[in-house]
C-alpha cells in the first residue's frame, strides 16, 4: 500500500490507497492518526435498530398515556361515591271514616236535608270537604253533568263505577252520582282513555250549592244505567235508608278525626 503526507496551513492530510481504492481522512492539527472510517454494523431486513428499539420501550406519547391515566385512577379512588337521590315518600291521602253501614262519610258534619220524590240524597251544610262513599274508578270529575248551571249554582259533578257493585232488592248499585261541588280534587273529562282510580272514603272536592242552596246531591245509579232515566236510580228514601235509617235532619258525623291513612 502507498501512502502520502503533506501539511498545509497547520493540518496535515492523509490520503491512502489500497486496492485500487482512494480513502479520505481528516485530521486534527497536532498529527493526530487518523483512523478508518468503520462499516456501519449489519442489521438484519426488517429487524429494528438498538436505538429504535430503546424508544419504542417508551414513546413519548405512551408516556403521556399512562400519566394521564394514572392521575384519573387517583382521581376516581378519591371522589367520593354519590348515592342515587331517594324519592320522598308520597303524602298520606286524607279519608274520612267509615259508618255503621260501610259507606264512608260523604260530608262530615252535614245534615240530611232532602224530600222523598227526589232522583238522589241531599245533604245540606256550607262549603266543606267531599269524600267518596265507597272505592271506584272515575267516569268523569268536571264541570257540567247537571240543569243547575245558573248564576246561583256550582256545576262541577263527579260520576264513578264501584269496585263492588251493591246488592238491592235483586238489582245491583253499579254507579254513584256527585253533584253542584264547587271545587275538585281530580279533573278528567268524560270518555277518557285513562281513568282514575279512588280509594273508598278519598277526598273528592268541596261542596258547592245549587239554586243557592248549600248542599250536596248524591245519585246511586243502578245496573250500569248513568242517563237516569225513571227506574234506573234510588229515590231519596231509599237512599237514607241504605246509609242506616237517617231521618231527615239528623247530621253525619263531624268527624275532625278524618283520617290520614297511607
Amino acid at each position: 500500500m502507498a501512502r502520502l503526507e503533506r501539511a498545509t496551513c497547520g493540518r496535515r492530510f492523509s490520503l491512502a490507497a489500497a486496492f485500487g481504492v482512494w480513502v479520505i481522512g481528516l485530521a486534527g492539527c497536532g498529527g493526530e492518526q487518523v483512523r478508518p472510517p468503520q462499516a456501519p454494523p449489519v442489521v438484519e431486513r426488517g429487524a429494528p435498530r438498538a436505538a429504535d428499539r430503546t424508544r419504542r420501550l417508551e414513546p413519548p406519547v405512551l408516556i403521556a398515556i399512562a400519566q394521564k391515566t394514572s392521575n384519573t385512577v387517583e382521581l376516581n379512588q378519591n371522589t367520593p361515591i354519590m348515592e342515587a337521590p331517594v324519592a320522598p315518600a308520597a303524602p298520606a291521602k286524607e279519608r274520612s271514616a267509615l259508618l255503621p253501614s260501610g259507606f264512608y262519610n260523604p260530608m262530615p258534619g252535614g245534615v240530611f236535608a232532602g224530600y222523598r220524590a227526589d232522583t238522589g240524597l241531599d245533604i245540606a251544610g256550607s262549603p266543606r270537604p267531599v269524600y267518596a262513599i265507597a272505592a271506584g274508578t272515575l267516569d268523569y270529575s268536571e264541570w257540567g253533568h247537571t240543569l243547575w248551571i245558573g248564576p246561583k249554582d256550582t256545576a262541577y259533578c263527579i260520576r264513578f263505577q264501584l269496585d263492588t257493585p251493591i246488592p238491592w232488592k235483586g238489582r245491583q248499585i253499579t254507579h254513584v252520582y256527585y253533584a253542584h261541588l264547587s271545587e275538585l280534587e281530580y279533573h278528567q273529562a268524560e270518555g277518557a282513555t285513562e281513568r282514575i282510580r279512588i280509594e273508598g272514603g278519598e277526598r273528592l272536592g268541596i261542596s258547592g250549592k245549587a239554586r243557592g242552596s248549600p248542599h250536596l246531591h248524591i245519585g246511586l245509579l243502578l245496573d250500569g244505567e248513568v242517563e237516569q232515566y225513571a227506574g234506573t236510580f234510588l229515590f231519596e228514601d231509599e237512599i237514607r235508608e241504605l246509609f242506616g235509617g237517617f231521618k231527615n235532619g239528623r247530621s253525619l258525623p263531624k268527624e275532625n278525626d278524618a283520617r290520614q291513612v297511607e
